[in-house]
């Protein structure tokens, strides 16, 4: 869930005559100067997926009122201006805003505060249309349905008490939480500020000593470009005559090379004449043996295209061969088939006649059959009646059976609902303490962890003026050197000049070398300490990740349980209305056919009985 908290600060100040609404927003001004102004309200709110601590600051002189975001992630602070004017035209008709209550119009700015992309600028704050979303807080159980069954008023009343005084207990918990993180941030946020001025008073004091060490370099480094100025020039007047040497022997080798060369251009040209006079010899040969070559395949082509033809011919008239039997064959099988169609006719009549006389045939066996069956279905009618009646007692029997099945089964679900109803309090009671039980083992980690933070800055502060006192001595120590130095190598200044330099190159060598190793040590420290910050932001936003989800589990586990207990009522209700509705149709068909057989018998009586009158008469 997502930690928020706001706070008025610092006195009143000018209040414009305007009211923020749900208007279009202005285009507002970016402000990323350090003179914001009083500190009138701050507050916390997630974008995205980061958590940010925004600040209102209202600068009197200026007139304008700027909405800084902090990223507790990285440190980073986005600032948005909007001057008075612009603030007092952003709506004039909200009837809850057009008040003195200034809290309410910075809650409303902030509720709809957003980050939009620059490109490759990163990201900048603006102002959105609509409240942009967050995260939904820990559903309450107000407004659920209360479990009413089977239970009486006093029961219900209990019940009823018992879960809105979880709802007050949650609300509680759930207030001393925010509370908590907001003290919590403020006071690492104080930290994270001392920590930053004590940087900021080494890093000043360290700057002025690299100054210093920089001024004696340059003095030091003007001396041994003078000397590396005069040791240019000797060099210089060497390096003239000798180039001048150099460029004579190159003059009589770039001779030689060119007498060498048109020797060499001579001797090609020979060579190339007499490589050409060859290939003419062979195009000629060449071109003599393609003709021949030419000449053979005109006679091989055209004694195929004699053989091409003659095998064209000679399917052409196997095809007319094949075309004809094909004629005579097709004429063949039509005769065929018209003889077929006769003969099919001819026994289609034979046959026709043949079952003409053995339906008449079946007629009179059937005839005397329906007699013998009117005789026997009286017979079925008495045994018919008889099992109907034997079947209604069974049916009476099976439906008392059925109904104490159903009581019992009834009881046996109140029991269990009953025992589950206890054992659900009960693990409630007991998940309650576990969590409370947890949340002070977290406190006292936290207080924990502070403490030692506390006592390794200490350290930390203690080992950094050590380390400062133990340069300060080296230099003292090293310039003290220097000067005696100085004054023995006065004296003899022109004897030891080469040894002086090499000294003195030695000592800039060493010193960048310190360098070097103090500004590695200090990027290490600075990167562990700030990997150790990273480290516990991520491991309280797992420990806030891991509560949420607990909790989402646990409100899920219990949503699941009471809808599959609704479920199963619904579905044994919904089983025993269908069992209900099959019951009443099969005894629809029942009836049904009951009274269908009735009246076919009727039916049947009066036709024996009409058949025996006319046979009498």
């Amino acid at each position: 869930a997502q930690v928020s908290f706001s706070f008025p600060l610092g006195p009143p100040a000018k209040q414009a005559s305007g009211n923020p609404c749900k208007s279009t927003p202005q285009t507002p001004t970016m402000d990323h100067g350090d003179d914001k102004g009083t500190l009138m309200f701050q507050g916390g709110k997630k974008l995205g997926d980061e958590y940010y601590i925004v600040s209102v600051f209202d600068s009197v002189e200026r007139e304008v009122l700027t909405f800084s975001a902090y990223e507790l992630e990285n440190s980073e602070t986005y600032n948005i201006s909007f001057p008075y004017v612009e603030f007092d035209t952003l709506c004039k008709q909200d009837p809850e805003l057009n008040t003195d209550n200034k809290e309410a119009r910075y809650q409303w700015i902030v509720q709809r505060l957003d980050f939009v992309s620059e490109g490759t600028n990163g990201k900048k704050l603006t102002l959105a249309a609509e409240p942009t979303p967050e995260e939904p807080d820990i559903p309450s159980a107000t407004g659920k349905a209360i479990p009413t069954g089977r239970m009486n008023y006093m029961e219900r009343q209990r019940q009823k008490q018992e879960m809105d005084k979880l709802d007050e207990k949650r609300a509680k918990a759930i207030t001393e939480k925010g509370e908590k993180a907001r003290k919590a941030f403020l006071a690492e946020l104080q930290e994270k500020k001392r920590l930053e001025d004590l940087k900021a008073a080494a890093r000043s004091q360290r700057i002025e000593e690299e100054r210093q060490e920089r001024r004696e370099k340059e003095q030091m480094a003007r001396r041994i470009a003078e000397e590396k100025a005069a040791k240019y020039a000797a060099n210089n007047d060497q390096r003239e005559a000798r180039i001048h040497e150099l460029e004579q022997q190159r003059k009589q080798r770039e001779e030689k090379k060119i007498h060498d060369i048109v020797e060499e251009d001579r001797r090609a040209k020979a060579d190339r004449e007499t490589r050409i006079e060859n290939a003419r010899v062979a195009k000629r040969n060449q071109d003599f043996e393609h003709k021949q070559h030419e000449e053979a395949e005109k006679a091989r082509l055209a004694s195929l295209n004699e053989k091409r033809e003659g095998a064209i011919g000679a399917r052409m008239d196997r095809s007319k061969e094949k075309e004809a039997e094909y004629i005579r064959k097709r004429q063949q099988i039509i005769d065929d088939l018209a003889r077929e169609k006769q003969n099919r006719q001819e026994r289609k009549a034979k046959y026709v006649y043949e079952k003409s006389a053995e339906r008449a045939r079946l007629l009179k066996e059937q005839h005397d059959q329906q007699a013998e069956w009117d005789r026997l279905e009286d017979q079925r009618t008495q045994a018919e009646l008889k099992r109907d009646h034997d079947r209604n007692m069974m049916m009476v029997e099976h439906i008392e059976k059925l109904k104490q099945e159903r009581d019992r089964k009834e009881h046996e679900l109140q029991v269990r609902k009953e025992a589950s109803l206890a054992q659900r309090r009960d693990h409630e009671t007991k998940s309650n303490e576990e969590r409370a039980a947890k949340n002070r083992e977290l406190a006292e980690r936290d207080e924990k962890r502070h403490r030692h933070i506390a006592d390794r800055e200490v350290q930390r502060e203690q080992r950094n003026q050590e380390y400062i006192d133990h340069i300060r001595n080296l230099k003292s120590s090293e310039e003290a050197r220097a000067r005696d130095k100085h004054e023995h190598l006065e004296a003899s200044r022109q004897k030891a000049r080469e040894e002086r330099i090499s000294r003195r190159q030695d000592k800039i060598e060493q010193q960048e070398q310190r360098n070097n190793i103090n500004k590695a040590r200090e990027d290490h420290i600075s990167k562990r300490q700030q990997n150790r910050d990273l480290k516990e932001v991520d491991k309280v936003r797992k420990w806030k990740e891991e509560e949420q989800t607990k909790q989402l589990e646990l409100q899920a586990k219990k949503e699941t349980k009471r809808l599959a207990a609704r479920e199963a009522a619904m579905k044994k209700q919904q089983e025993e209305e269908e069992k209900r509705l099959e019951w009443q149709k099969l005894e629809e068909k029942r009836q049904q056919n009951i009274a269908s057989k009735d009246s076919a018998r009727i039916e049947r009586e009066q036709q024996r009985l009409g058949g025996t009158a006319i046979t009498a008469n």
